[in-house]
């Protein structure tokens, strides 16, 4: 299973959420958002994290500020085990196993 880690920039854990439950999981700053982050640097649907098969993907949403992996802005990725995103203030850390 993945799951991943909501974190602040200095590296506190702040959430924690199991993936695949869902096809989709939307991330940003709006009420409806499965994981929401409160922060005007964060668009209100800015990314989300989309399940085909076995493979994860992460996907911006069109955001106004970016999904940000290693320093560049990406469309969609796979999930990796230890992968970093920045979504404006957060980090968000992706790992296979258990919560």
């Amino acid at each position: 299973m993945m799951e991943v880690h909501i974190c602040s920039r200095n590296g506190a854990l702040l959430r924690a959420f199991a993936l695949g439950d869902t096809e989709e999981v939307i991330i940003g700053r709006d009420d409806g958002c499965d994981i929401r982050i409160n922060s005007q640097a964060v668009s209100r649907e800015h990314c989300c994290i989309e399940q085909d098969g076995e493979t994860f993907f992460l996907r911006d949403l069109d955001s106004t500020a970016g999904t940000i992996v290693e320093g560049n802005r990406i469309e969609r990725i796979p999930l990796t085990h230890g992968l970093s995103a920045e979504i404006g203030p957060a980090i968000l850390k992706f790992f296979h196993g258990e919560i």
